[in-house]
C-alpha cells in the first residue's frame, strides 16, 4: 500500500532550520523546568491523594477551605467531567517519621472535615491513594534509571546490529530529543509525571527506535548497492522511499493515542498527551535529528582522515 507514489522530497535539506527549531525547543522547556519545576503525581512526590464523589456539583472553594484546616497548601480541582461531581484533592507528603498506621490520618481528617463544614453535599464515594515521601523518591530515582538504562541498552544494540557506533548513538540522540521535548512540554502545559506517564515515555522511545531502525536499514540496503552515491542523497532517498510506510504506521498509531487522549478521561489524560507528542516528534527527529546526525559523521571522520 502506497500513499505517495515515488515521492522525492528534500528532507535533508531542511535539517538547519528544524535543527534549530528544536533546539530553541528545549531551551524553553529546560528553562521552564529550572523556574518552574515539575508537577509530580502522587507516587512520586509522597503524599495523599483522593477523588471524592460528591452528591450535588461541588463547590471547590468550599472544599479547598475544608482541606486547609487539615493541611496548608492542599491541591483541589474537578475531576472527570462535570456531571460526574468528582474532585480531586492531593494533601501534602506524609512526614518521615509517621507510622505506617498514621498514613491514612490525612485523608479521614479530610473527610471528617468536609462532614462538619459541607454538610450539605455530602460525599457519597472515595478513594485514596498514599505514598510516603521515601518511596516517592525512591520511584523517581527508579523511572529515571530505567529511561537511562532503556536509552543505553538501545544504543548497544543499534550500534551492534549496524556494526557502527555513529548508528547506535544516532538514534539514540534521536530518542533522548524525544524524551526532553516531551517532558518539556508536559511541564509547560502542567501536566503531572505519573507511572502513566513514564510508561508512555519508554513507549515513545521505543517507538522512536522503531522508525529509525527502518529507515536505517533501507539507508544500509542502498549503502550496498550505491557505493558511489553521497551518503547525504542515500539517506534523503530512504526516508522518501519508507516515507509511506512512516505515513501508515505513524497516522494510525496517532489516531488511535489522539482517541485516547480526548476520549480516554482525566486518570489518561497525561499518558494519551505524551503518546501524541512522542509518535509527532519521534517520527520528526528519525528524519530531522537521527539521520543528519550520521551525515554529518561521516563529514566529520572524511575531512580528518584527509
Amino acid at each position: 500500500m502506497e500513499i505517495l507514489r515515488n515521492p522525492h522530497f528534500d528532507f535533508l535539506g531542511k535539517t538547519r532550520i528544524l535543527m534549530t527549531l528544536s533546539l530553541v525547543t528545549i531551551l524553553t522547556g529546560v528553562i521552564y523546568i529550572r523556574e518552574k519545576g515539575v508537577r509530580y503525581g502522587v507516587e512520586f512526590s509522597g503524599g495523599t491523594q483522593l477523588i471524592l464523589r460528591f452528591t450535588q456539583n461541588p463547590d471547590t472553594n468550599r472544599i479547598r477551605k475544608a482541606a486547609d484546616q487539615v493541611t496548608a497548601g492542599a491541591l483541589v480541582q474537578s475531576y472527570d467531567r462535570a456531571e460526574t461531581n468528582q474532585v480531586l484533592v492531593r494533601l501534602p507528603e506524609v512526614s518521615q517519621g509517621a507510622a505506617e498506621a498514621d498514613l491514612s490520618g490525612p485523608a479521614q481528617a479530610l473527610l471528617k472535615a468536609l462532614a462538619t463544614s459541607y454538610p450539605e453535599n455530602p460525599v457519597t464515594e472515595s478513594s485514596t491513594e498514599i505514598v510516603g515521601p521515601i518511596v516517592g523518591a525512591e520511584l523517581r530515582q527508579k523511572a529515571i534509571l530505567l529511561t537511562i538504562f532503556g536509552l543505553a541498552g538501545q544504543l548497544v544494540y543499534i550500534a551492534w546490529r549496524f556494526r557502527g557506533v555513529i548508528w547506535g548513538s544516532a538514534a539514540t540522540i534521536a530518542a533522548f530529543h524525544d524524551v526532553i521535548i516531551t517532558v518539556g512540554l508536559l511541564a509547560i502545559l502542567r501536566y503531572e509525571i505519573t507511572l502513566n506517564v513514564i510508561a508512555a515515555l519508554l513507549t515513545l522511545v521505543g517507538y522512536s527506535m522503531n522508525d529509525t531502525i527502518v529507515i536505517f536499514d533501507r539507508v544500509r540496503e542502498n549503502l550496498r548497492q550505491r557505493r558511489k552515491d553521497p551518503l547525504d542523497k542515500i539517506i534523503n532517498d530512504s526516508v522518501n522511499q519508507t516515507l509511506s510506510r512512516t505515513l501508515i504506521s505513524s497516522g494510525t498509531t496517532f489516531l488511535t493515542v489522539l482517541g485516547l487522549f480526548l476520549f480516554g478521561g482525566e486518570v489518561l489524560r497525561g499518558f494519551g498527551f505524551t503518546m501524541v507528542v512522542g509518535i509527532v516528534v519521534g517520527t520528526y527527529s528519525t528524519i530531522y535529528i537521527a539521520s543528519p546526525i550520521v551525515v554529518w559523521w561521516q563529514r566529520i571522520t572524511k575531512s580528518g582522515g584527509s
